[in-house]
């Protein structure tokens, strides 16, 4: 009977990651509690203290499991547009598991930084680990970003500061840190051994109060500049069902939808600098099932009297290469001679996969995946005398693809998007939630531009502008003077990762050899 107390007691514990679970899914869409996810680890981190080794891992493991099969199960809903719903549940759980992997290595090395006792571990190694982990969730042909712990706080626009000073990963190393603290601080009452003694335990604080003081306030150091003239720009959103994206039979329709779109905004907004419409209206399908829709395009912004900024498919005639891109057409242009971009970041395994004829071929798909060619050099587009920039759909979750465009000389940016894959899900506004990162970032507005979801802009600071009422067809005008700002982030990009590395490797260098040394 000597035993029982203690199994249960272990079996108890498992309740602690289950919590921070919970903490965690509350603070993003759709309950939006953000402030819950300053809190959010604390469970975790007690049970870290509780447990050592595989122990630590495993309830990483299940914090990151429980939180991801949620937040990700919009996923299933775009999969199955295209196949059975067992395929998506079986997408949902692979992503949740390799995601949850990243939350299983940082309790394990949490659990580590415990058991060697010094402050400096938990105080440095504990939010450094947690960026890089993120960095390194966002890299290669897997990479996501969804769930990144900063951008639970994308309705809290006065901590943006700090995301213009150190990049989006200044964010959740504060969070990271504040959490900590409080950690410490709770421990130091009942744990007479704790690593905390005496005035070391204000050491936590005076960082993090320097940390908070130099991201809010130094980015204002930097003056803003903007133009004499506002621009006028007309925001289309269309509201076409995915269904009727991915019919052929619909493909004219849905086009001649944004065609009336245009010529509504014309009439009602003019005169305008620019229209813009959402991502890949004007798709291989029309140009094939539409005749003459190149030409009608070219007439439509000569008719508008404004150019065109729309999504597009485009067919390499040559090589056969297809590309996810933005076409800039001025009055009268082509889209064969328009200015283009093209998608740099694909979404793997359906825009982008090493083997898609092998893929396509195993899932028996109507739809070719995979197919997709990445874009090459990142340039902005020419409008009259001003620069403005435009990224596609997945591309907005990173920081790099906005970075280039902003180091180009874009003084605003446009995020074309169809997120009617996602259906009315709390995925539409995960989606939009990075949207005011990237600006605070790049200190520039940016704005988002989508079929379905959020059509939505924030300016230089991250602050909402507007944003149109989601999941309903309309047409919104931005007034804009294009202000920008200068940032520590368009300067030195990723610098705040690579510290973290730094005190990554010195936390761990200094873990073994005072393993070693018996210090």
């Amino acid at each position: 009977m000597s035993g029982q107390p203690q199994k249960l007691n272990f079996h108890l514990l498992f309740l602690l990651p289950l919590i921070s679970s919970i903490l965690l899914l509350l603070s993003f869409p759709p309950f939006n509690q953000g402030y819950l996810a300053w809190f959010s680890l604390l469970p975790l981190f007690f049970y870290c203290r509780a447990v050592e080794g595989k122990k630590a891992a495993l309830g990483g493991l299940l914090t990151g499991l429980f939180f991801f099969l949620y937040l990700y199960s919009y996923i299933g809903l775009s999969v199955n547009f295209l196949f059975p719903p067992f395929l998506g549940i079986i997408v949902v759980v692979v992503a949740s598991l390799y995601s949850s992997l990243f939350f299983a290595a940082f309790a394990l090395s949490f659990s580590f930084f415990l058991q060697r006792g010094r402050l400096s571990l938990l105080m440095l190694g504990a939010p450094s680990l947690w960026v890089l982990l993120e960095y390194l969730r966002s890299a290669g042909l897997l990479g996501h970003s969804g769930g990144f712990l900063g951008f639970s706080q994308a309705g809290y626009s006065f901590l943006l500061p700090l995301v213009s000073f150190y990049g989006y990963w200044g964010l959740p190393f504060c969070m990271l840190l504040f959490q900590v603290t409080l950690f410490l601080l709770l421990t130091q009452k009942r744990d007479k051994k704790s690593c905390t003694k005496g005035h070391v335990f204000l050491w936590p604080f005076v960082l993090l109060g320097i940390f908070l003081i130099s991201g809010l306030t130094l980015p204002s150091l930097f003056p803003v500049q903007e133009k004499d003239e506002a621009l006028h720009i007309a925001l289309l959103q269309g509201n076409i069902p995915q269904e009727h994206v991915l019919d052929p039979k619909m493909a004219s329709a849905n086009f001649q939808k944004y065609v009336h779109l245009t010529e509504e905004a014309a009439k009602h907004y003019g005169p305008l600098n620019l229209i813009v419409w959402p991502e890949t209206v004007f798709s291989l399908n029309v140009a094939r099932y539409h005749q003459g829709a190149a030409a009608e395009l070219a007439s439509l912004a000569q008719k508008a009297e404004a150019p065109l900024m729309i999504g597009a498919m485009v067919e390499d005639k040559n090589s056969g290469d297809v590309y996810n891109s933005i076409l800039l057409l001025q009055p009268g242009q082509s889209p064969a001679d328009a200015q283009r971009y093209d998608k740099r970041r694909l979404v793997p395994f359906a825009e982008y996969f090493p083997f898609h004829t092998l893929l396509n071929r195993m899932l028996k798909s109507d739809v070719s995946l995979g197919t997709y060619t990445p874009g090459g050099e990142a340039s902005p587009f020419q409008l009259e005398k001003h620069t403005v920039g435009g990224i596609i759909c997945f591309e907005s979750y990173f920081p790099r693809p906005a970075l280039q465009l902003a180091r180009r000389g874009a003084e605003h940016l446009f995020i074309l998007t169809n997120d009617a894959w996602f259906l009315e899900s709390h995925g539409v506004q995960q989606h939009a939630d990075a949207v005011p990162f990237r600006a605070a970032e790049l200190g520039m507005g940016v704005t988002q531009v989508a079929n379905t979801g959020y059509t939505r802009s924030y300016n230089y600071k991250g602050e909402l502008a507007f944003s149109l009422p989601p999941f309903k067809e309309g047409i919104a005008l931005l007034e804009t003077t294009l202000a920008h700002r200068q940032t520590f982030y368009r300067l030195f990009g990723d610098y705040f990762v690579l510290l973290c590395g730094f005190l990554c490797a010195f936390c761990f260098f200094l873990s073994v050899r005072q393993r070693k040394y018996g210090r």
